[in-house]
Order: C-alpha cells, then sequence, then structure tokens
C-alpha cells in the first residue's frame, strides 16, 4: 500500500474579535495566578527585522507573522496582553511620539487582539521628549486625552500603568501615589484601571552580575519609598499593583518580592500582583563579556518554576517578559540589557530561539489531534483527513496510521507543520488498498518537545470495483 500525504494551508483568523477578548477586561476581581508567562512588554512589537529560522531549517517566514503565530495564535490562546510605555502628555508631543504608539496600539488590538497596557513615563526614547513628571492638573488632562485618543482608534485603554518605576525616576513616594489618584479617578469614567506602585526592585547593595550577584540582598531603599506610597494613598487600596523584580530574578533570590508584598496596605480584598516588566539578561548593561545563554534560561528557569509557581508565596497574576526580540537583528549592552529571546548572530540575520524562549514559553499544552472522516475513497484508495494544533513554539507534524484493524500496520509518511497555535486541516492518500474492505484510521500529531497526541480511531469501507465495459 502506497501513501501521499499533503497539508492544506494552515487557517489564519484575522477576523475583527478585539471587543469579545477584551469585553469586561477592566473588571478586577481575585484570581488564579499566572500558570505561565502571559504577558509582552515590548516597544518593538510589529517592527521586528529578520527572518524566523525554525530548528529543522524548514520554515522560514518575517518574525512578526512566527510571532502571532507561535506565540499568540488567532484568536489569542496563549499570550494574552502587551505593554507598551510612552509619555505622559505623548498626545500633546504628537509627532514620531505619537505615531510610534498608535502603530503598536494599533497591531496589538487589530491584528494581534491583545488586551493592552499602557504605563506613562518621563520617557526620552521613540520619538518622545522627556518633560519631566507633570503636576496633577496636566498629568490628569494629558491622562484623559490619552484614553480619549486610544479609544478613537476603535479599542479602549484597558489597564493604565499610573507612572513606571517611580523609585527609580526621581518620582517621590508621596507624588507617585498622588499619580495613582489622579489615574484612578480618570479610569473610573473612562472604564480602565489604573495600576498601582509599578516599582523595580533595586537593592540596597550594587551587582555586577558576573554572573550572579552577593547573598542575601536587602531592599530597605524599596520598603520606605513603598512605605511612604502607600500612606500617600490616604487610604485607598488599589486591586492591582505592579512591580519590575528584575534582581528577585536574575539573582535568583525572592526577598525583592517578599519585601514589597508584605508592605502592601491591608485589604478586605488581598490586591493582584502584576509582574509588569521581568526578565533574564543573557548580559546586564554595560557588562562585557556577557553572563551568556546557559545562565540566562537558568534565571528564567527560577522565574517560572520558583516565583510563579507553588508553593511560593504572593504568586503574580500576570507576568509581562521584556523583550521578545532584538529590534536590530542583535543587542548592544552598552546602552541596554540583553533579554531578547530570540536573536540574529549578525546584523542582518536570521532570528534564532535562544534556550530560555521554551522556558518562558513554557510545556506544549495546546499539541491536539483529531481525526476526521475519510474521503474519495475508492475501491483502492482512499484520503485521510483530520486536524492537527501544532504546539506553539514546538514545531508540529503528523502521520496517518492504517490497516484492517485498530492495531493499524502501516503508516503515512511524516509531514512537518512547522510552530504555530492555530488548526491546521492535515490528509494523505493512501493506495493499494483492497476492495471490499474495512480499514482503521487513526491521526497521529507530535512536537519537538517529544509530546505525541493522537485522534481517534476512524474507519471506511472499500466499494467493490467498477466493472469495466
Amino acid at each position: 500500500m502506497k501513501s501521499q500525504v499533503s497539508r492544506v494551508g494552515r487557517r489564519v483568523v484575522l477576523a475583527v474579535v478585539a471587543g469579545l477578548v477584551l469585553a469586561g477586561a477592566s473588571v478586577v476581581s481575585a484570581s488564579a495566578s499566572a500558570a505561565y508567562v502571559d504577558g509582552i512588554s515590548d516597544q518593538n512589537m510589529g517592527l521586528w527585522n529578520g527572518n524566523f529560522v525554525d530548528i529543522l531549517g524548514v520554515f522560514n517566514e518575517p518574525f512578526y507573522d512566527y510571532f502571532q503565530q507561535a506565540w499568540v495564535g488567532s484568536p489569542p490562546s496563549h499570550i494574552r496582553y502587551a505593554r507598551f510605555v510612552t509619555a505622559p502628555d505623548v498626545v500633546a508631543q504628537g509627532g514620531a511620539c505619537e505615531q510610534n504608539l498608535f502603530n503598536w496600539y494599533a497591531y496589538v488590538t487589530n491584528t494581534l487582539h491583545l488586551t493592552p497596557v499602557i504605563a506613562v513615563w518621563d520617557v526620552a526614547e521613540g520619538g518622545c521628549a522627556d518633560h519631566g513628571v507633570p503636576s496633577n492638573a496636566n498629568y490628569t488632562n494629558d491622562v484623559q486625552k490619552l484614553l480619549a485618543v486610544l479609544k478613537g482608534l476603535g479599542t479602549p485603554l484597558t489597564y493604565l500603568e499610573a507612572w513606571n518605576e517611580p523609585n527609580a525616576s526621581g518620582v517621590s513616594s508621596t507624588a507617585a501615589a498622588g499619580l495613582w489618584i489622579d489615574a484612578s479617578a480618570v479610569c473610573a469614567t473612562a472604564g480602565c484601571t489604573a495600576l498601582a506602585g509599578d516599582f523595580v526592585d533595586s537593592a540596597d547593595q550594587g551587582q555586577k552580575f558576573n554572573p550572579g550577584c552577593a547573598a542575601n540582598l536587602t531592599f530597605n531603599t524599596l520598603k520606605s519609598y513603598e512605605a511612604g506610597y502607600v500612606k500617600g494613598l490616604k487610604g485607598a487600596t488599589p486591586a492591582v499593583w505592579g512591580l519590575h523584580p528584575y534582581l528577585a530574578v536574575n539573582c535568583e533570590e525572592s526577598a525583592s518580592i517578599s519585601t514589597f508584598t508584605a508592605n502592601l496596605p491591608v485589604s478586605a480584598t488581598p490586591p493582584q500582583i502584576w509582574f509588569t516588566e521581568v526578565a533574564a539578561w543573557e548580559c546586564a548593561l554595560r557588562q562585557s563579556p556577557p553572563r551568556g545563554t546557559a545562565r540566562q534560561q537558568q534565571d528564567a528557569a527560577y522565574l517560572v518554576d520558583s516565583l510563579m509557581a507553588p508553593p511560593a508565596a504572593n504568586l503574580p497574576t500576570h507576568v509581562f517578559w521584556y523583550e521578545i526580540a532584538a529590534s536590530g537583528y542583535t543587542q548592544n549592552c552598552a546602552k541596554y540589557a540583553d533579554s531578547a529571546l530570540y536573536e540574529a548572530n549578525t546584523a542582518p540575520g536570521t532570528l534564532l530561539a535562544r534556550p530560555a524562549a521554551e522556558t518562558v514559553f513554557g510545556p506544549d499544552t495546546e499539541l491536539t489531534a483529531t481525526t476526521g472522516a475519510a474521503s474519495s475513497v475508492t475501491a483502492t484508495q482512499a484520503t485521510l483527513n483530520g486536524v492537527e494544533v501544532p504546539g506553539g513554539i514546538y514545531e508540529g507534524s503528523y502521520y496517518f496510521r492504517y490497516g484492517r484493524t485498530t492495531a493499524y500496520g502501516s503508516q503515512t509518511g511524516t509531514v512537518p507543520l512547522g510552530p504555530g497555535l492555530s488548526a491546521d486541516a492535515v490528509s494523505a492518500t493512501i493506495s493499494g488498498l483492497a476492495a471490499r474492505t474495512t480499514y482503521h484510521y487513526e491521526l497521529v500529531a507530535a512536537d519537538t518537545a517529544g509530546n505525541t497526541r493522537v485522534g481517534g480511531d476512524a474507519h471506511f469501507s472499500t466499494p467493490s470495483p467498477r466493472l469495466s465495459r
């Protein structure tokens, strides 16, 4: 018996479902912890240069297509949140500052259908000028304009971070708390949720990260700042608090997280804790030589296995990784720390996955196989059909096994599907069959992580041969 396999094109669903995906997202309630890293904080989403090439060297596609297929899905089934940092007066500044935000927002909401999170900061990047920390009146006016403009783009903003890393940007704790009060008041009218805190876990001791850190780090400065922030809230109890636990991850010590959570205001309903920005560094800022990809993967595993999983206390509700890929093929640590999960060896060049990519993505929980009905059945051949969902970044493949009993005994050739999270219709034509015979068959899906899924047994019967006249 012979077989011929084929793959029906990957299903790409681009229907505008953002309203369905985002509906009710601004309603905050107690929820389970994040099972995996479910958010990306990356200013360059959609602007990546270069193509992704899979480990088998079979698939070569623009990185933004790969990211949507393998990390997000259509509609989103893995990464569900995206975060952007911009100036509070982005609308007033206009120009490149405003346009970069608009481009990112349209890509995130209209193409990827992710829930957007915007943080404001006195940033001097992406075409924005640093105008410092605004007065409360100006801040309120700026944020109102920002939310109105984003709503006009078709998707109202769901989450607003009052100020990014105030404890590391020269903002007093009292002033930072006042900005959250202002943001919360605006969101009460606009229907969004204002995130409090958004502190970075700066330690009392300096670190060289070569490759690790000194033991027993302390965070008394963070504790003092947080105490002033809570006092400045004047009794308010925010429902969501943000933290950037970079040292917790790259030093593999959880003291900053426990210090942060221990000093949150007491409330009847425990607040959600979001790691709104976190990463494991391949190299720290201005570090040479780099820590290396093995250390990056080790620290990423500490985040996933120790900080995000029981029995760890104070588990985060959502976790945002910074960043997914280097915007210019490679990263220069003279200006930024390098935490990219994909990077090229040269510029220009193809983007390759670092070992930490699989750690951050998590295990394959997506791989599925469903055996379908046979078609084009004749006395001597038939087409076997099914549907496979590949395993995200773990490349899928399939074959059919078939025979006269459920022991099967024969199988078609294996066909690679590549990475992805959307369903693929697959088929294989088998020949050399006997007439008037029942055949059993089953779709078998596999991924590069070694997982296998079977689609269930199905059968068909060949007819009598047609008599020639």
